[in-house]
């Protein structure tokens, strides 16, 4: 090989090397890029999510220490403590369930919202029960004991599944908060 013909080709190799550094120098930067934004779209959600969580799980927490007698192991059950106090708070504490529902389901993420969507049914389900047992327990509707066993071990079973969606809304608010964008 004659001289020219090497620095013609020691040329060419140059210049695709050079090509070839560009190129993946412009990829490498356009992904920082990208990286950088949807962190920062990220960190801009992050906070409003934060509050609409954090007051969710305040108000489902809430419910889920009204509801909590019915998980307890008593014997024999305190059906007088389902007065009509007791009704009012439930209801009370289902509306502002509600309430806040409405604002993590536009937050998102779509699994949270999901699971807010399945917390927010069953306190209103819970509340519809517990009015109903309160009937009964005040004599407004007749039912034996055994018919107010059967609502009271229906509540118990919805309280419980309340309590661990509420744990897994929790774990999943926590991971979404978490996600400072930089991964797929």
């Amino acid at each position: 090989m004659d001289a020219g013909t090497a620095a013609v080709l020691g040329a060419l190799a140059g210049s695709v090397a050079t090509i070839g550094a560009a190129l993946a120098t412009g990829w490498a930067q356009r992904e920082g890029a990208r990286i950088t934004a949807r962190s920062e779209h990220r960190k801009e959600r992050r906070e409003p999510r934060y509050g609409a969580y954090k007051h969710f799980i305040a108000e489902a927490s809430r419910m889920n220490d009204r509801v909590g007698i019915f998980t307890v192991a008593y014997d024999p059950f305190p059906f007088e403590r389902i007065d009509e106090l007791f009704a009012e708070r439930c209801e009370e504490a289902a509306d502002a369930v509600k309430e806040k529902w409405v604002e993590v389901a536009l937050a998102g993420p779509k699994d949270i919202a999901e699971t807010a969507s399945r917390l927010e049914r069953l306190s209103n389900a819970l509340t519809f029960r517990v009015l109903g047992l309160h009937q009964y327990v005040s004599g407004e509707r007749s039912a034996g004991e055994e018919a107010l066993l059967g609502i009271k071990d229906r509540i118990e079973e919805e309280a419980k599944e309340f309590e661990q969606t509420l744990d897994k809304f929790i774990f999943l608010a926590q991971a979404a908060l978490d996600d400072d964008g930089s991964l797929k």
